[in-house]
């Protein structure tokens, strides 16, 4: 990984092999990121997506092999444990031009990834949603 700082923002580049959600989450142990979003763009030969069924309260998971386009990644940075945590999702484009989507679980760079990581000034915190098990944001004062 590769990257500079503008201000709060990072522009970022991942090259062949390097895992998405990886190498994000490394960043930001490294920069203590607390919190914020980011998107990109690039190409990966291998992810493993998810689509979330609220009747079972659990993830569908697919694994994908091939040459994908990133048609989009959009993601958002927050602590979960004291942890940077990384809540992405990423459409994939194939050579047919079909698109498959979903919440990213992990992906590796086939080429390049571009991302752009906008920080924010203090930390966001998610908590365990006693309904679902879900990890979702907390933004009350108290951690609600």
């Amino acid at each position: 990984m590769k990257y500079f700082v503008l201000g709060s923002t990072y522009v970022i580049r991942l090259d062949a092999g390097e895992k998405i959600v990886e190498a994000m989450i490394a960043l930001c142990e490294r920069d203590a990121i607390g919190a914020g979003f980011f998107h990109g763009l690039g190409a990966v030969g291998e992810a493993e997506i998810g689509h979330y069924d609220p009747s079972t309260d659990e993830y569908d998971w697919v694994r994908l092999s091939g040459p994908y386009e990133i048609v989009s990644l959009y993601g958002n940075v927050t602590v979960v444990d004291g942890q940077p945590f990384i809540h992405a999702h990423i459409a994939l484009g194939d050579n047919t031009f079909a698109v498959r989507g979903g919440h990213l679980k992990e992906a590796v760079v086939s080429v390049t990834c571009e991302v752009t990581l906008t920080r924010f000034r203090d930390d966001i915190a998610r908590k365990k949603d006693g309904t679902t098990g879900l990890l979702k944001l907390s933004l009350e004062p108290d951690g609600d």
